[in-house]
């Protein structure tokens, strides 16, 4: 664990934020796995992007939890699984709103003291 790479964080955000956004982009249509993969990468401008191998059980999560449905469907020719909230994956969809909303400010605040503070000019305080 390297806490001082830039890509650490990024991938603890990353997966921090997955589930929020799956639930976000069910919550705006049924989609299929492909296409929601898509919608991931152009709302979070690449930022927040599962793989194949980390959406799929997410979505399967979802399913068995009830938060989530899933119908067979024929997009362009071929079968799909398409994959809509149900009323508990809303639910769950406005919790978790709830919740980023509580946070962000303390997040918001946290990296505009440190933009301040410039935490790589900044000397280090003696352990007593």
């Amino acid at each position: 664990m390297k806490l001082e790479e830039r890509k650490y964080w990024a991938s603890l955000i990353n997966m921090s934020l997955c589930k929020f956004f799956i639930l976000h982009t069910l919550y705006q249509a049924p989609i299929h796995g492909y296409v929601l993969l898509q919608r991931l990468m152009k709302f979070t401008q690449g930022y927040c992007v599962p793989t194949y191998s980390t959406i799929y059980p997410i979505l399967k999560e979802f399913v068995r939890g009830k938060y989530a449905k899933v119908k067979l469907g024929t997009v362009k020719g071929r079968e799909r699984k398409i994959y809509e909230l149900t009323a508990k994956g809303e639910k769950a969809y406005g919790e978790a709103l709830k919740a980023w909303q509580e946070i962000i400010p303390c997040i918001e605040k946290a990296i505009n003291e440190g933009i301040k503070n410039k935490p790589t000019k900044r000397k280090l305080r003696k352990v007593k």
